[in-house]
């Protein structure tokens, strides 16, 4: 058998021309052809590794701009929020002052409704005490306006007592269609003549619980002045189920809270003699 044209690359056997030399040129052309492929893939993976390259840094340098421009963002950001923070503060303390300014508006203004009413309480006093030294003397001349028929007199006040039941409102506004007002009881002279004329009824007084956050701190008449002289029942005043607001008169003299909407009692109308 002839191996002459056995071919290590072909993996048979070829007859080539020129024997051993045909070979080495086959071989040098077929390395030839690997070289230039491998160049041919080397300069393309290094156009791709190159472009790569060039879109990574345009995407570094984008992503550098914009975290440049979060950073400045950010502290935008802060500095308005510091404002902001300050504002608030500004804001609150203002506001501080505006309740502390209005608490104490309000505070003078209830002392100078209070010291009004006493004012005209003390001038009522006053009044009442000359109607004394010379209610003898007008009462003889008739310079005084007698009390109307079925009014009590005394002290120069005339007093009437309604005995229908009603509320307390519409108590207050019995004396006032009367031209009078709800009873206001000075001193304990004044509530021993009222105690005399009660007839077993229960009679609405002109004084009303000062209620705070649900709870009774003070009572005042009907004119704005503070409750001084008092004559409570025992265990009274207890404010019942927290809704006991109005003052009322029993039937022995002797006071007691109730709620303003009870039905139950007549009221004590007063008003001053004209002389």
């Amino acid at each position: 058998m002839d191996n002459a044209g056995y071919s290590k690359w072909g993996g048979g056997s070829q007859d080539l021309p020129g024997g051993h030399w045909g070979r080495w040129e086959h071989c040098k052309q077929r390395f030839f052809f690997l070289a230039l492929v491998l160049l041919v893939a080397t300069i393309l993976w290094a156009f791709i590794l190159s472009i790569l390259l060039s879109k990574a840094s345009e995407q570094t340098a984008v992503l550098g701009a914009l975290k440049e421009e979060v950073g400045a963002c950010n502290s935008c950001c802060l500095g308005t929020k510091a404002k902001l923070q300050t504002t608030l503060t500004e804001l609150g303390e203002t506001q501080a002052k505006v309740l502390q300014q209005e608490s104490a508006l309000k505070e003078l203004q209830e002392r100078v409704t209070q010291g009004l009413a006493e004012a005209g309480r003390d001038r009522e006093n006053v009044r009442t005490e000359l109607f004394r030294v010379l209610e003898g003397i007008k009462f003889q001349n008739g310079s005084c306006e007698p009390c109307p028929k079925s009014w009590l007199t005394f002290q120069g006040s005339c007093y009437f007592f309604s005995e229908p039941p009603s509320s307390w409102e519409a108590s207050l506004r019995l004396c006032a269609n009367l031209s009078a007002h709800l009873v206001i009881i000075g001193g304990l002279e004044e509530q021993g003549f009222l105690s005399l004329h009660t007839r077993g009824l229960g009679y609405w007084l002109g004084l009303r619980a000062v209620r705070h956050s649900g709870k009774v701190q003070s009572y005042k008449w009907i004119d704005g002045v503070p409750l001084s002289f008092s004559h409570w029942n025992t265990g009274e005043p207890n404010d019942s189920r927290k809704q006991e607001d109005c003052v009322m008169m029993l039937h022995s003299g002797l006071w007691n809270d109730a709620q303003c909407s009870s039905k139950m009692d007549g009221c004590i109308c007063e008003k001053r003699r004209s002389c």
